[in-house]
């Protein structure tokens, strides 16, 4: 659920640029409060130009760019995936002047070319004491597991506890887009932290690329919630064939969207536990715009202003919502809602931009989901944490749907809510997204030891 205006955050990593522009250009972007230092590495090759693009604060490298053109001094870099567009005028041989578009968003973007002497200008890494350094008292092993539905290989970590026996062991189930097995953001890594703590205290754990991202295989961009289902699936399956492992006492801990996946798994696959660390509660459309209210307020956004974009987009919500409508009906009507209330205010650029991410398959399905669904048929027990400054998965109303919706389960429910963590469970003063990068706790150790001594206690 980190999407919306944190998804603009999260793929903000995916631009680049060209000319016998050949070479290595920089410039910051400047969005929320935030200041992200970009890195365009650019090459001609015959006639045309590839680029790759470096976003050294959210640890993010080589991320390539689908369409590279240059014409009469204009330079546009096209990155699908993102629904992302840049287009940049060469100002003289070092300087571009430009604007990023991402879906009805627009920020200028300068760049200058990086001479020799200019190399060492990207950010320095910043300080993560939390992440865990080798070598370490457990095993750890490489893997890589099959999803027949999906006829994908999933490569991951598994780490093993010392000593011989039946290991208790979790998989690790990210939030929503591309994520790593470690969950990395903002070099960040809450889930190599989170599997070193567990891991130390007698319990294995599997954690795993995104399909599509990092060592896996398969189209990420293709894919809906359903399908990182049976992704979560075919990890617990490959846990079961694991010598190491009691299959008896195998869990899930899942976080944002992920804290979705792991109670639809409880009825695909035998779960003897689930952890839902920041989980949604309420149905999609009400979630995205709760998390918008909550973000624009964070952002000191005019309330009258948030109130009439989520008017809007509830609007939009609810010709997504209407299942009965064809894409091509879909997409058409949200057009007109959008139209209707913006079509003075923004390009058709733009527009056309606000309706592809509105429609694209993650995006209708997530309106769409209703964790409670899932969250009455439990049939283990659940650990619901969240941070109360969270303004992604606001808390209050979260826990309060998943506690509501798992008592009618007949499943017991344990629920805790941390008044000074935001989503990430970090230490925070605001809950902003803009924080993220400059906290360095990971994840706060309470919540370390809140979730293995519940995980002991179950798994006893």
């Amino acid at each position: 659920m980190e999407k919306i205006l944190p998804a603009l955050l999260l793929f903000i990593s995916n631009l680049v640029f060209s000319q016998s522009l050949e070479g290595d250009w920089q410039g910051n972007l400047e969005f929320q409060g935030m200041s992200l230092l970009t890195v365009f590495h650019i090459e001609k090759i015959d006639d045309a130009y590839k680029a790759t693009m470096d976003s050294p604060n959210q640890n993010a490298y080589g991320i390539p760019i689908d369409e590279v053109t240059f014409e009469n001094k204009t330079l546009t870099f096209t990155q699908k995936a993102a629904q992302l567009k840049y287009e940049a005028t060469l100002v003289d041989e070092t300087h571009l002047e430009g604007t990023f578009n991402q879906r009805g968003f627009s920020i200028p973007l300068n760049l200058e070319k990086i001479t020799a002497e200019g190399k060492e200008t990207s950010a320095a890494k910043p300080n993560r004491p939390q992440t865990p350094k080798a070598p370490f008292p457990y095993l750890e092993e490489e893997v890589t597991f099959y999803n027949p539905k999906a006829k994908i290989n999933l490569a991951g970590t598994l780490s093993i506890p010392e000593g011989k026996g039946k290991f208790p062991a979790v998989i690790l189930i990210s939030g929503s887009g591309p994520q790593n097995r470690d969950e990395e953001l903002f070099n960040h890594q809450p889930f190599k932290v989170l599997a070193d703590h567990l891991t130390r205290n007698g319990i294995a754990v599997l954690r795993y690329d995104d399909r599509g991202t990092a060592a896996s295989e398969g189209d990420f961009t293709k894919a809906t919630t359903y399908d990182f289902i049976d992704d979560a699936q075919a990890a617990v399956e490959y846990l079961k064939k694991r010598k190491e492992i009691n299959k008896q006492k195998i869990g899930a801990i899942g976080h944002s969207e992920g804290g979705f996946i792991a109670p639809a798994l409880t009825q695909k696959t035998k779960l003897d536990f689930i952890v839902l660390m920041a989980a949604p509660g309420l149905q999609g459309s009400t979630l995205l715009n709760l998390q918008r209210q909550k973000q624009e307020e964070l952002m000191g956004i005019n309330p009258m202003m948030t109130l009439q974009r989520m008017q809007v987009y509830q609007e939009v919500y609810d010709v997504v919502l209407d299942t009965s409508l064809s894409k091509e009906e879909t997409k058409s009507k949200t057009k007109q809602v959008f139209e209707k209330h913006w079509g003075n205010l923004i390009t058709e650029d733009q527009l056309n931009q606000v309706v592809a991410q509105t429609n694209t398959e993650w995006m209708k399905t997530f309106i769409r989901l209703d964790p409670k669904t899932y969250l009455e048929q439990v049939n283990c027990e659940v650990l619901a944490l969240n941070g109360e400054k969270d303004s992604q998965v606001p808390a209050k109303e979260n826990l309060a749907a998943i506690k509501e919706s798992v008592e009618k389960s007949g499943e017991e429910i344990t629920i805790i809510a941390y008044p000074k963590l935001n989503h990430l469970f970090q230490t925070a003063a605001t809950g902003s997204v803009s924080e993220y990068k400059d906290i360095e706790e990971t994840l706060h150790p309470q919540v370390l030891e809140d979730i293995t001594n519940w995980i002991k206690a179950e798994t006893k």
